[in-house]
């Protein structure tokens, strides 16, 4: 946060935020084999909460002219504390996996840029049922890994 501050204007990016704000398990139901870390733990993610909460509630750190953007990423919102969520962050955008037939327009797309034939007969529409729950990224990547040109 320091150094955020120093060399304005900054973005702190914090991916997987659903470990950094997890949400409250419910008694009685454990995670087998998880050892659960101390907050003061430098393993443990949650400690990035409670050191940016401190800095963001310190009215001399953060003046009207502060310049420093706290850019959070979660792939799993369930996983995380929606409240701890609304509480830290002025704003949610929430970006849904595409459907069917836009991940079948992708594959589609994205073959065909990596130089790849496809047949009147090939199977798009498996790609995209076994690919729910991909984002736009992961199919490009895949496509990317796989796809060699000869």
């Amino acid at each position: 946060m320091v150094v955020a501050k120093e060399y304005q204007p900054s973005i702190i990016y914090i991916d997987e935020c659903e470990k950094v704000f997890p949400a409250k398990k419910k008694k009685g139901k454990k995670k087998g084999g998880k050892k659960k870390l101390k907050i003061s733990d430098p393993m443990n993610p949650a400690r990035i909460k409670k050191t940016i909460a401190k800095w963001k509630k310190s009215a001399k750190f953060f003046e009207d002219k502060t310049r420093i953007t706290i850019l959070g990423c979660t792939s799993n919102f369930e996983d995380g504390s929606k409240k701890d969520f609304k509480k830290f962050f002025e704003k949610q955008i929430y970006f849904p996996f595409p459907d069917y037939n836009t991940r079948r327009m992708m594959w589609r797309n994205f073959i065909e840029r990596h130089e790849g034939k496809l047949k009147q007969d090939f199977p798009l529409q498996t790609l995209a049922h076994i690919s729910s729950g991909y984002s736009a990224g992961s199919i490009k990547q895949t496509c990317e890994k796989v796809l060699t040109t000869y």
